[in-house]
């Protein structure tokens, strides 16, 4: 019974525990690699600070555009209805007008429909609404009529001569509401169109800023996506180059073990009938 050498079966061992050995460190190396690949991919996904600053400042100016802007909207059209009731108010101060104003003299029933219709004027700018918002100037206008109201009440004509103090004292005043309505008219569309183009400026600061955040967010997300890419290759490529080497290793430790390995004729070969 032929021996088996020793150099071969102790560089067999050795090779099998090489293997495992190797499978083990391998093992431990990845697991090593990936935690610290995981580690670096967090970084990476965390946004820079610059970065981050003017994200959150696109954000901040998109909120406080989003919260203006129906505040703008609201101050416009309650502008537009006021210009509409400022017209009535010009109309019924003519018809105010026209109740005293038939000929030279005022009878009791033109002091009466002058009465009714007085009210009526007042009664209408007493029923404006006041919008007011600090960015744009309307002058008052509207809290200035308002204040007349009282004034506007206390107006009365008398029997007599259309040209009396008093009557003339009237139409005086009157002249003078009936400019200040025409004024608040001109001014009140002015201020309906200053808003407008308020509104158009924020929209399109909105739409800029909107793409800006879009634009530099999905900067940011393609960064963050080719980094992850190129640590995962150079990962792969890691590990490979890795298992490379210890295959190239084992490779000549088993042509090694293979060169011990004890040569046994084959049967019926002239070798073997001499040993």
């Amino acid at each position: 019974m032929k021996l088996t050498p020793f150099a071969y079966t102790l560089a067999s061992t050795t090779l099998a525990n090489q293997r495992a050995q190797f499978e083990l460190q391998f093992n431990m190396l990845q697991n090593s690699l990936i935690r610290r690949h995981n580690e670096q991919i967090e970084k990476i996904s965390e946004t820079p600070a610059d970065v981050q600053r003017k994200i959150d400042s696109l954000a901040s100016r998109q909120k406080r555009l989003l919260e203006t802007l129906p505040a703008l909207g609201d101050f416009r059209q309650g502008n537009a209805n006021n210009k509409g009731a400022l017209e009535k108010v010009f109309d019924e101060i003519t018809v105010l007008f026209q109740t005293f104003n038939s000929d030279a003299t005022v009878d009791a029933d033109e002091v009466a429909a002058f009465e009714a219709q007085r009210d009526k004027v007042a009664d209408r700018i007493n029923n404006l609404f006041v919008f007011s918002h600090p960015d744009i100037n309307d002058a008052q206008v509207i809290q200035r009529l308002k204040e007349d109201v009282a004034t506007i009440r206390g107006l009365e004509i008398s029997v007599g001569g259309l040209t009396d103090p008093g009557n003339q004292a009237v139409a005086d005043s009157l002249s003078a509401l009936q400019s200040e309505v025409s004024v608040a008219i001109t001014v009140t569309q002015n201020t309906i169109a200053t808003t407008l183009d308020l509104e158009q400026k924020l929209e399109a600061d909105f739409a800029n800023s909107d793409v800006g955040l879009l634009q530099l967010t999905n900067e940011e997300k393609n960064r963050r996506e080719e980094k992850v890419a190129e640590m995962e290759t150079q990962l792969g490529n890691l590990l490979r180059v890795i298992s490379l080497s210890f295959e190239i290793n084992a490779s000549i430790s088993e042509a090694l073990n293979n060169r011990l390995r004890p040569q046994i004729p084959p049967p019926g070969s002239a070798v073997n009938i001499i040993s």
